[in-house]
């Protein structure tokens, strides 16, 4: 047998002797025929230094897998099935050589990619609305959750409801607009996106995808009876999380294109960008935190602006 064979044995049972692994303190419980660590991410692996005779090999039935391969057979897959109710995976019935295998599992992805559970709560918790009441959301990403973190009461005392989220695209916002904006019967929404896309936070995307998604929620909303204000893209220098964007022209190009659509389909162009823009083309010191996201100073400049497009849009027949 090899040496390195040899190292992978020792250590596989010197991890398994003293209980160290992801099975002991995780979800999974730890297996008579080996134990549970963290692979990369999105994957599980099972060590197995008890091969079953039968090639069954009984896992965890909290694990959702999506498939599996032995790592010393990667582009070989292996089938899991439901046998007896038990979730198996089915090895060949002749164990390595080394002794030791490592079955990689590839995880189902649990992740809530729209962050619809964010506002569940707080959304059945609002209150019916009054019969003058008129209820205004804001649908945005961190520069609208900050700002109600930074200053509710413009919220509270306006009736406004903040259903920004940190991080957002325009894509996610598209999936969350029917529980985040629909759903609360709003007389308008602030429509508020396409800076994290520009940046690249969920991959590439052009300026014009960019801008069908804020149509799309324009139109979502639009059919249930929702007025639309499409408030332009901050002014950016730069972002700090991905700095090998510009995003200058890219932010100019898609205002553009939201001021057109906006004026050919009767909606409100709220125009934060010509009040923050410094002659670089960046936000003005004076208004940001750092190079993209306000602070009180640059609220306190957009909070007007908005008032005003809010109620221009409610003039409207």
């Amino acid at each position: 047998m090899h040496v390195y064979k040899k190292l992978i044995i020792i250590a596989i049972a010197i991890v398994s002797n003293i209980g160290v692994g992801f099975s002991q303190g995780s979800p999974y419980e730890k297996p008579e025929w080996g134990m549970y660590t963290e692979g990369e991410d999105g994957f599980l692996l099972a060590h197995v230094s008890n091969w079953p005779e039968d090639g069954k090999l009984v896992i965890d039935s909290a694990i959702k897998p999506r498939e599996a391969r032995l790592l010393s057979e990667p582009d070989q897959k292996i089938n899991i099935k439901l046998i007896d109710g038990k979730l198996t995976v089915l090895l060949p019935k002749k164990a390595s050589e080394t002794g030791v295998s490592v079955v990689k599992i590839q995880l189902m992805p649990n992740e809530d990619w729209a962050n619809l559970k964010r506002y569940k709560k707080a959304n059945e918790e609002l209150k019916a609305l009054g019969e003058k009441e008129k209820r205004v959301v804001f649908m945005g990403n961190s520069i609208t959750e900050k700002w109600v973190m930074f200053h509710g009461e413009f919220f509270t005392e306006n009736n406004y409801i903040g259903r920004g989220i940190s991080g957002q695209t325009s894509s996610q916002m598209l999936v969350r607009f029917k529980p985040d904006v629909v759903n609360l019967n709003p007389e308008v929404v602030v429509i508020h996106a396409g800076t994290n896309d520009i940046a690249g936070n969920r991959g590439p995307i052009t300026v014009p995808e960019i801008a069908d998604n804020i149509f799309s929620m324009a139109e979502l909303a639009k059919a249930n009876n929702i007025k639309v204000v499409l408030a332009s893209v901050l002014p950016a220098s730069s972002y700090s999380w991905s700095p090998s964007i510009e995003p200058k022209e890219k932010i100019s190009r898609l205002n553009a294109l939201i001021e057109s659509y906006a004026k050919k389909n009767d909606m409100v162009y709220l125009d934060y960008y010509s009040h923050m823009v410094n002659e670089e083309k960046g936000l003005k010191e004076d208004y940001g935190r750092d190079t993209v996201h306000p602070n009180l100073t640059g609220y306190a400049v957009m909070e007007p602006l908005v008032q005003e497009a809010i109620k221009e849009v409610l003039r409207h027949k």
